[in-house]
């Protein structure tokens, strides 16, 4: 499999809390508080594993996804390091090759969704929507929409900074921030709550929790 992140794979996880003065670290475990023990959880394109890590400290059942062996490499060094109490299953794979449908009660995908183009992205939000129970969550953490006026401004400056270096570094494209609240919808999940995470008085990262839409009763 080619590795996307096999030149910047080793600071990613360092780069991104200093970029964001550790507001990204807080987005990706935001969520978390929704689990209960024993709930089956997946992230998406899982990087050095913060979420997936604490997720396991919580009592969940974790599988952590992504297709870059640089990352993986990085995130079990990690868990041999922090051991946390329960296993994590690790699958080095494309994230379409995980055909589990409906079985998890939530599926992260945290700083995952914006390296993809936009015809892409939706064909992987729909993709973990249906891995989704019904019931359960869907969790996306990502650089806010910007709004307008003066906060907008520094908001597109905060995102096109990052995007500007991953995509020239790693296989990221390059693009303007999408609406993550209307991918999660579009995954069939109504949106339950928006955590925003700012600097300065601007929101700069939001956690958006969807619950995916109950099967009809029969």
């Amino acid at each position: 499999m080619k590795d996307g992140y096999w030149l910047v794979g080793f600071q990613y996880e360092f780069t991104g809390t200093v970029y964001s003065l550790g507001r990204i670290p807080r987005c990706k475990k935001a969520m978390l508080k929704h689990l209960r023990p024993g709930d089956r959880v997946l992230v998406a394109g899982v990087g050095h594993g913060t979420e997936a890590v604490e997720a396991s400290r919580l009592g969940a059942d974790v599988t952590a996804v992504d297709l870059s062996e640089t990352m993986l490499k990085h995130f079990r060094r990690r868990i041999e390091r922090e051991n946390p109490p329960g296993p994590i299953r690790v699958v080095h794979d494309d994230i379409f090759n995980v055909q589990e449908t409906g079985q998890y009660d939530m599926v992260i995908a945290n700083f995952f969704l914006n390296v993809f183009s936009e015809t892409r992205v939706r064909e992987v939000a729909n993709h973990l929507g249906t891995l989704v129970k019904p019931g359960g969550y869907f969790v996306v953490g990502e650089f806010v929409l910007p709004e307008p006026g003066w906060r907008g401004i520094i908001q597109k400056i905060n995102w096109y900074i990052a995007i500007s270096i991953y995509s020239s570094t790693t296989e990221a494209v390059f693009h303007p921030v999408w609406d993550y609240p209307g991918l999660v919808k579009g995954a069939g999940c109504e949106i339950l709550d928006i955590e925003y995470f700012t600097i300065g008085g601007v929101s700069l990262y939001w956690s958006i929790l969807g619950r995916k839409n109950p099967a009809p009763a029969v």
